[in-house]
């Protein structure tokens, strides 16, 4: 203990001061920092991968191994490209920088209990298969190593109010605009009498939109290296509908007539056994299609007394207003196919935006480090390399890689049934909610996002099923990630204190 004390005591004498500051010491400073905060990245892609292609996995349109593969390529690209916006809000709103002028130790051994502290509740809560977020653990730590230094006096509360607010309305905006995409698809398509032509004729429509919104989102006030930053506002409304329009004529004059030979092939090979064979079975089909009405029929009634509620309130008809946002009919299975490759892009969008997001809270505390190095002070002055960015970025993808598994199925299959129409709402409406968030510079939680959009839409489809047991613990876990990461980082940080400062 003698030696670890001596050895932290060394270091702080090359950082207690700017002017007598070493650049040997504050380089150890800077290296284990960038060890932890790899360790925190690792953990945020092990735990937050459902956030972005737990859906698809869910609505099996892709495989565990294609999700991989699709969001270590574009939760790169969005962390690389958006990310900065997020990492200077992380590292600059939560606490006042300007109070550390003469304590640079002090912010030093603050952000590597930020690092510390996050990633060591990140890593439990993956060990627990807990989905939680990230954003709450990272503002948590650091206002608990903010409230160890220098109490309440540094800390930007009406941001942090802020941060809570979008903590509450972002889960409900996502889940409305969800439910609004899931009602326009349900209403076009899957209510009509012929779901599989409806569903031909509005695709172009719905690419339209899909893709103009996103290509506004990534290119408005988007990456200084790319230099969208300097196009005007009606500049990158022009782009985003002439890319919206050319997708959409494309779809149109190719991808429609394609999909329809390819579904009613499909169509045409399924039904042969079954016409071979339909006039020796016809009795028996009926028989088990009447038992299978029956049975769901008792199911749904044994589900409505479960639930608390009386079998009467399953025979009764639903309002108008409950009919128009509620479906009652079962899709239908070649209409679902039209939304699979809908919702294997708004994933990748939706990838995109999480790590805009997201790598800002391992990355945020690691430039705050990487500022002092190279500024000799406090003043967080300089931007976010992209270097760093990618840093961050390599480390969720690893971690994505090597635990993503053990949390992907929770968002994915544990709340409700997902399928390709509903999986192309809920990810299209949380990837608008975290896209605009990171636009902001708002750390939100994408997590509460998807899940708020996953049971939105659940309560809109036909099984009206959610498994609310399933949302109660994943609240639960919002709930204590935020005192248990202060808790952690102001532990460490007292830990500095107490051996070094």
């Amino acid at each position: 203990m003698a030696s670890l004390s001596a050895t932290m005591e060394t270091i702080v004498e090359g950082v207690s001061g700017v002017a007598a500051m070493d650049s040997s010491s504050l380089l150890i400073c800077l290296v284990m920092g960038g060890l932890i905060a790899f360790i925190l990245a690792f953990a945020i892609g092990a735990n937050d991968t459902a956030n972005s292609f737990g859906t698809s996995v869910g609505s099996k349109v892709v495989t565990l191994y294609q999700a991989y593969m699709l969001a270590s390529f574009f939760e790169t690209l969005g962390a690389v490209l958006i990310g900065h916006k997020v990492t200077d809000t992380m590292r600059k709103g939560v606490i006042d920088i300007d109070q550390y002028e003469n304590k640079t130790a002090e912010l030093m051994f603050g952000q590597i209990s930020v690092l510390t502290g996050c990633g060591a509740w990140m890593l439990l809560a993956t060990f627990f298969k807990l989905p939680v977020s990230t954003t709450h653990s990272i503002v948590g730590a650091t206002i608990g190593f903010s409230l160890v230094v220098s109490g309440t006096s540094g800390i930007h509360w009406h941001k942090i109010l802020r941060i809570f607010a979008s903590w509450i309305i972002s889960p409900l905006l996502s889940g409305v605009v969800s439910i609004c995409f899931y009602v326009l698809v349900d209403h076009l398509v899957l209510r009509q009498s012929n779901p599989l032509r409806s569903g031909l004729a509005v695709l172009p429509f719905i690419y339209f939109i899909a893709f103009s919104f996103n290509v506004f989102a990534i290119v408005y006030e988007g990456s200084e290296f790319l230099m969208f930053d300097q196009l005007s506002l009606l500049t990158v409304v022009l782009i985003s509908l002439v890319f919206g329009l050319t997708v959409a004529a494309a779809v149109a004059l190719f991808y429609v007539p394609i999909t329809r030979k390819k579904i009613l092939a499909e169509s045409s090979a399924d039904l042969a056994p079954a016409t071979a064979a339909s006039v020796e079975l016809g009795s028996v089909a009926q028989s088990k299609a009447a038992l299978l009405e029956y049975d769901e029929h008792k199911q749904t009634k044994l589900s409505g007394v479960s639930n608390g509620s009386h079998a009467a309130n399953t025979v009764a008809p639903a309002s108008p207003k409950a009919s128009f946002f509620r479906s009652h009919k079962p899709e239908d299975p070649q209409a679902a196919k039209l939304f699979s490759f809908l919702q294997v892009m708004t994933a990748c969008f939706g990838g995109f935006a999480h790590g805009g997001n997201d790598v800002s809270n391992a990355i945020a505390p690691l430039v705050s480090l990487w500022a002092i190095y190279w500024e000799g002070g406090s003043k967080q002055e300089m931007h976010t390399p992209w270097y760093l960015l990618m840093y961050g970025a390599l480390g969720m993808c690893v971690g994505l890689w090597l635990l993503g598994h053990r949390v992907i199925y929770t968002v994915g299959e544990n709340l409700t049934k997902i399928t390709p129409p509903s999986g192309f709402a809920i990810e299209f409406g949380s990837a608008v909610t975290v896209l605009l968030a990171s636009k902001m510079g708002l750390p939100i939680s994408s997590t509460q996002c998807k899940v708020g959009s996953v049971v939105a839409v659940g309560l809109a489809q036909a099984s009206h099923s959610v498994r609310w047991h399933t949302f109660r613990n994943i609240c639960l876990s919002w709930i204590v990630t935020l005192p248990v990461a202060g808790l952690l980082s102001a532990l460490v940080m007292i830990f500095f204190r107490y051996f070094c400062l």
